[in-house]
């Protein structure tokens, strides 16, 4: 953070390995169920991934979350987890439907493992397992519960359509009762491009809330509640139009640093810039190690454009501000220390 802050040296702060994109849900607004098999590369093996944390920790990043998919499909995963637990100290998470969570921490420690983060859309079972596509709802709630009992930071995370617009203060509440921190973004329209192929929802129209309700409500829950970890910076970024709009940019509180401060490695290896979702330079870090990857010449020039691109027009991915808010002082500021201050880092 001190690098890239002060002495202007790029760094990564955080990581994602996306260890399948095998999923036991159906959610009708996910891109994934787009991507037909056979466009699909095959998953890392367990040596592999390893062989991935190994280069992310040369390259001193300090959080890793596993995600998918839906990454407790991997049977390796507890090993995963022990083998990083065990080896390094990176802020490590699990982001899950929590389907199978119960199950996997009634058998595994799970030790090395710093926090979930876990999907609920609705506050009963019948309305969010309707739109999962799963009976996950309750296995959900009992798999926080014995998180909590072990000592796991959880995060729900919930995506805010037009259909549960009006539930939020039901989900946040949900949420304090449970004793997690929750984050409410939402649904966004996201084509994600494979071998030159672009995939998305096409009715994700249908699902898209009125943001200015969605951004209204986050700031009459954030006085009313100390667990929402949505802050002011990220409603206002996304209620402006998010990023891109070069030369005119639609907000001018914070320009997209994605290829700079996050690492993304798919299920297959492979590393993309400037994000997961458009991927113009393309390598596998199975082949060249990361720090070659990140340190390239043609990095860099990506790293430089920010959000200059024209695929970047509009984009307010929950990932790429947060990934992006470290960058500028005052926005970590408002992030971090003044939600440690109010009390919802739990």
């Amino acid at each position: 953070m001190v690098k890239n802050n002060l002495l202007n040296i790029p760094t990564p702060y955080s990581a994602q390995v996306e260890l399948t994109l095998d999923c036991n849900g159906k959610c009708p607004f996910c891109t994934l169920h787009s991507i037909p098999k056979s466009a699909l590369g095959r998953d890392m093996t367990t040596e592999q991934i390893k062989s991935i944390i190994e280069q992310l920790d040369i390259l001193k990043v300090n959080s890793v979350s596993f995600t998918g998919g839906e990454p407790t499909l991997r049977k390796d995963l507890p090993d995963l987890i022990k083998y990083i637990g065990k080896n390094y100290s990176f802020y490590t998470g699990v982001a899950t439907n929590g389907f199978l969570l119960p199950k996997l921490l009634k058998k595994y420690p799970f030790d090395g493992l710093d926090y979930i983060l876990i999907s609920l859309d609705f506050p009963n079972a019948k309305l969010h397992d309707r739109y999962r596509g799963l009976k996950v709802f309750d296995k959900a709630i009992e798999g926080i519960k014995i998180a909590q009992d072990r000592g796991i930071n959880v995060i729900i995370s919930t995506v805010v359509m037009k259909e549960n617009l009006d539930l939020m203060e039901d989900m946040v509440s949900l949420a304090n009762d449970l004793n997690c921190t929750i984050e409410i973004l939402p649904v966004e329209d996201i084509t994600r491009e494979i071998n030159g192929k672009a995939y998305r929802i096409e009715n994700i129209n249908d699902f898209i809330p009125d943001i200015n309700i969605w951004g209204s409500n986050v700031l009459k829950l954030r006085k009313k509640y100390s667990n929402m970890v949505t802050d002011l910076y990220t409603v206002l970024i996304i209620e402006n139009g998010g990023f891109g709009g070069a030369p005119a940019y639609y907000q001018n509180f914070l320009r997209c640093h994605v290829a700079r401060s996050y690492i993304f490695v798919r299920q297959d290896g492979k590393v993309d810039y400037p994000c997961k979702l458009h991927p113009l330079y393309n390598l596998n870090a199975l082949k060249i190690p990361l720090s070659k990857i990140y340190r390239s010449k043609e990095v860099y020039e990506i790293m430089e454009k920010h959000d200059d691109y024209d695929f970047c027009n509009g984009c307010r991915l929950g990932c790429a501000i947060a990934t992006s808010i470290p960058t500028s002082l005052k926005l970590l500021y408002e992030k971090y220390i003044s939600a440690y201050l109010r009390g919802n880092l739990r």
